[in-house]
């Protein structure tokens, strides 16, 4: 058999190399970033949580669920402090979590199937799945926090199954509880690994009152966050009639597409997994069919085959016949391990520091948001009617919107007009052949038409509107300052 060795130091290198392909300025302009940024000053400034959708045309009477509240009040303190780089602190933090988390991961799997914990393969593993994850999903919005928490739960969940200690039980307690005040959204998750444990135990009969009462203190300890139960459930009102569908990411994933064959290698990997790590368990089956169904629902929620791939993955380490990947011993110290993390993503903060990220002018209204704050007089804030995508760098300027990325306040029956549609439907729907019913309805005091929009649309709206009065990288813009349309009912 082929044998050969790495040298302790040569891996490291190897560790902080990945990390340095985890190229900060890639973590920047996602539209949530802006308003999350914005309600999180919003909260700090007026001392108060928010229930309802502020820096919007119908003013603050829209019920709004905080089911983030915790991610907002933490990245706008940072990004007020240190600007774009700020944010990039917080990703550094949840990256360093997230790739010992998946760390923790692999080697908790490969216990509980009295295997070795270690293995040459795993870290480079979890690395690479890092990578992955860091680029699609650690754009400045909660599930940076959530992703890594989520991980260490079902660890400190597994390790519970395995010894029944109080610190793995208050860590999950903890973790239970952040997870609903950070992203509410994806706490259902962690209640139904939950309950999956519970059902594991009942089968293996080591169910007792203390494990059962951990247990539904880790059910009733998500309550205790500002949006309650409706926060838990948040995701019952985002796919209400079906309303997230209009939304890139919550849409089927087109297995066909060359943009996403990762995604389909994946599913494909994580296929092949299979008959190494079931195992006959039935807790790792049931957890297969969740993360199956999860993993193959959209792009949004394929996150988590990603996040638990190291788990299935562990053990088909095993079938590779080298000798070097059999053999023995610890490759390399935790307290190492934490160090190269540490080194590579400092090298990452400095580099973010010395060469701050500019906000894509073509992506985002910068240009024509300029333009609207100079005809604005100071401490008003303009009605501007722009794209779903870039409303939420609007409300970040200074502008009030129609619709943002919030979603749930502008499904709501408050939120209905013209053509029957809510507000999120008319920001969905709007730039049309609809765009001057709206226009009346709304009364914006602005428009912005991203470029790339069809000829013959745009040269209606003109006959409708008469020629837009400035025109930037982004799109044009039509005033309805001093016209009917938009300023009276």
């Amino acid at each position: 058999m082929l044998k050969f060795n790495v040298p302790k130091w040569l891996y490291c290198i190897c560790i902080i190399g990945i990390v340095l392909l985890m190229i900060p300025k890639f973590s920047f302009n996602d539209p949530d970033t802006f308003w999350h940024i914005e309600v999180g000053r919003y909260m700090i400034d007026h001392g108060q949580i928010l229930h309802y959708a502020i820096h919007t045309f119908y003013g603050d009477k829209l019920p709004y669920v905080p089911h983030e509240f915790g991610f907002q009040i933490l990245v706008a303190p940072l990004y007020s402090a240190f600007g774009w780089p700020g944010v990039y602190l917080l990703t550094a933090v949840c990256l360093f979590f997230l790739v010992l988390g998946l760390y923790r991961l692999g080697k908790v799997s490969r216990k509980e199937l009295g295997l070795q914990e270690e293995h040459v393969l795993l870290l480079p593993f979890a690395l690479l799945i890092s990578i992955w994850i860091y680029y699609n999903y650690f754009k400045g919005r909660p599930q940076m926090i959530s992703s890594f928490m989520i991980v260490w739960f079902f660890v400190y969940l597994r390790e519970y199954q395995l010894k029944a200690k109080g610190k793995y039980a208050t860590a999950m307690i903890i973790l239970s509880w952040m997870t609903a005040n950070f992203h509410a959204g994806v706490w259902l998750v962690i209640a139904v690994f939950t309950g999956m444990a519970l059902f594991e135990s009942l089968l293996d009969q080591t169910i007792n009152l203390r494990k059962t009462i951990v247990f539904v203190f880790v059910w009733l300890i998500g309550i205790l966050n500002p949006g309650g139960w409706k926060s838990l459930l948040y995701i019952l009102t985002v796919t209400k009639k079906n309303f997230n569908l209009l939304i890139n990411e919550w849409q089927p994933i087109h297995y066909s597409s060359l943009e996403n064959i990762p995604i389909l290698l994946l599913l494909l990997f994580f296929a092949c997994t299979l008959p190494f790590s079931l195992q006959g368990k039935p807790f790792r089956f049931f957890l297969m069919l969740g993360i199956l169904y999860l993993g193959v629902s959209n792009f949004k929620q394929n996150l988590f085959m990603w996040l638990f791939i190291p788990y299935f993955a562990a053990i088909l380490f095993e079938a590779i016949p080298f000798a070097y990947f059999r053999k023995p011993g610890v490759l390399i110290r935790q307290s190492t391990l934490k160090v190269c993390l540490t080194a590579g993503l400092l090298l990452n903060v400095g580099y973010i520091f010395v060469v701050p990220p500019v906000i894509d002018a073509k992506n985002y209204p910068v240009d024509e948001m300029n333009f609207i704050l100079q005809r604005t007089p100071d401490g008003s804030r303009p009605k501007v009617f722009a794209r779903y995508g870039a409303s939420g760098y609007v409300m970040f300027r200074g502008g009030d919107v129609l619709c943002d990325g919030r979603q749930d306040p502008f499904v709501t029956k408050d939120s209905l007009g013209v053509l029957g549609w809510t507000a999120f439907e008319r920001s969905m729907y709007g730039f049309s052949e609809y765009l001057p019913e709206i226009v009346a309805y709304d009364h914006p005091d602005y428009v912005i038409v991203s470029n790339g929009i069809s000829r013959k649309l745009f040269e209606g709206w003109v006959n409708q509107f008469g020629q837009p009065v400035y025109k930037g990288e982004n799109g044009s813009v039509f005033d309805f300052t001093n016209t009917t349309a938009g300023s009276a009912q």
